[in-house]
C-alpha cells in the first residue's frame, strides 16, 4: 500500500508538472518576439530574468492547483452525500484505504509532496526556459521542447521503477540524479520514515535549479539568436 502511494505521488508531480512548466515556453518565446526580454536583459543580469519568470509561471500554477483541488475536494464531499451510508458500512473499502499511510507520516508526506513538485516544476521550467534562449522561431522552440518532454518521461519511467523497488541500486539512482530526484524522493517519503534526508534532496535539487538557470543565461549571452547579440 505504501508503494502504492508512492507510486501515486510520482504520477501526480510528473503530470502537473509536465501540464504547467510548458507555460513558460509560449510566455518567454512571445517575449522574445516583442523584444521585452532584450530591454529587461539591458536593466538586470539574465539569470534574474529566468529566475523571476520561473517563480512567476510557479506562482499561477500553485493558483490553478490550489483552485481545482478545492474545487474537487468541494465534489467529493457533495458525492459522498449522496452515498448511502449503509452501502459504505457493508462494502468496508474506505474504512480498509484509510488505514493505508505513508511511513513517514501524512502531514511530512503532503509537505514534502509540495516542496518536490516546486523543485520539480523549477527544475523543468528551468531547462525550458534553456530551450527557448536557443531557438529563434515558434517551430524551433516546438522542435527542441519534444526532447525535453521525451527525456522528462523517461524520468517518470525511471521515478515509476525506483517507487515499486526501494531500497534497490536502481532507486538510490533516480533519488541522486537530479531530474528524477523529486519524483523517486517523493516515492521514498511513502515507504521510508527517514526525514532529514529530504532536507539534503531539497538542497541538491535547489543547487541544481540554479545551475540550470545560469546555464541558460550564459547560454542567450554568448550564443543565443534571441538575446541583444542577435
Amino acid at each position: 500500500g505504501q508503494q502504492s502511494l508512492g507510486f501515486g505521488a510520482v504520477f501526480l508531480i510528473f503530470l502537473t508538472t509536465l501540464l504547467l512548466a510548458g507555460q513558460t515556453v509560449s510566455s518567454l518565446a512571445e517575449e522574445k518576439g516583442n523584444k521585452v526580454i532584450e530591454i529587461l536583459a539591458a536593466a538586470v543580469p539574465l539569470e534574474s530574468v529566468f529566475l523571476g519568470k520561473l517563480l512567476g509561471m510557479l506562482g499561477v500554477a500553485v493558483l490553478f492547483i490550489g483552485f481545482w483541488t478545492l474545487l474537487a475536494i468541494g465534489g467529493g464531499l457533495v458525492a459522498l452525500t449522496q452515498i448511502d451510508p449503509g452501502t459504505i458500512a457493508a462494502t468496508g473499502k474506505p474504512a480498509a484505504a484509510l488505514t493505508v499511510a505513508p511511513a513517514s507520516g501524512w502531514p511530512f508526506f503532503f509537505g514534502v509532496g509540495i516542496a518536490y513538485f516546486v523543485m520539480a516544476f523549477l527544475l523543468l521550467g528551468a531547462v525550458f526556459l534553456g530551450v527557448v534562449a536557443q531557438a529563434g522561431t515558434v517551430r524551433e522552440i516546438q522542435m527542441l521542447s519534444l526532447p525535453i518532454t521525451i527525456f522528462q518521461v523517461g524520468m517518470f519511467s525511471l521515478s515509476t521503477a525506483a517507487a515499486s523497488a526501494p531500497g534497490t541500486g536502481l532507486a538510490k539512482f533516480a533519488q541522486i540524479f537530479p531530474f528524477s530526484s523529486p519524483f523517486a524522493m517523493a516515492a521514498r517519503a511513502a515507504t521510508d520514515e527517514a526525514k532529514m534526508i529530504h532536507l539534503a534532496a531539497l538542497a541538491w535539487q535547489a543547487l541544481w535549479v540554479a545551475l540550470v538557470v545560469f546555464g541558460a543565461g550564459v547560454s542567450l549571452r554568448s550564443g543565443g539568436r534571441g538575446g541583444r547579440g542577435g
